[in-house]
């Protein structure tokens, strides 16, 4: 248990660093890839609704740490990760490979979404509406998730879906 602890600590501080200095370089209409939503999927899957909770609730505080959005921020990241919760796979679950992988897209999807959706609506700069502003960036922020997911599931996660 406390080197999976570890292991999501370390990978949470890497991810919100590439997401507050390297993701923005990528945006599409204010919209960046959500590197978070990524690994808050992989926790919600792994470990359970909790454990995405509260990756996504610190996961938004270190980016608002350095963002200056802290308390939008933390409230997006912790709802992102109950959305992302309901994707979980039971230790005991006899779920294949292919399983594993659909569930990790549609949790790292559904968790960016939800999580610029509650952005959405707790900030407007450009006076739009909010429902505009919703299904524009909920979905261009789900579509840069999944891709993200895509990649990093291929490059770098090869082992962590075995039968």
């Amino acid at each position: 248990m406390k080197a999976t602890t570890f292991r999501i600590a370390a990978l949470l501080v890497l991810a919100t660093i590439m997401q507050v200095f390297l993701m923005p370089r990528l945006s599409i209409l204010h919209v960046s890839p959500d590197a978070i939503a990524v690994l808050v999927g992989f926790t919600a899957i792994s470990s359970g609704r909790n454990t995405s909770m509260l990756t996504g609730f610190l996961g938004g505080m270190l980016t608002g740490l350095l963002s200056g959005q802290i308390g939008l921020l933390m409230l997006a990241g912790t709802g992102g990760g109950l959305m992302a919760g309901l994707f979980q796979i039971p230790e005991e679950s006899h779920a294949t490979r292919n399983v594993k992988t659909r569930r990790f897209f549609l949790a790292s999807t559904l968790c960016s979404f939800t999580s610029h959706a509650i952005m959405a609506i707790g900030s407007n700069p450009l006076a739009l509406s909010p429902a505009y502003r919703i299904l524009v960036m909920g979905t261009i922020a789900a579509i840069f998730a999944l891709l993200l997911a895509i990649a990093v599931r291929f490059l770098f996660m090869k082992k962590s879906f075995a039968d």
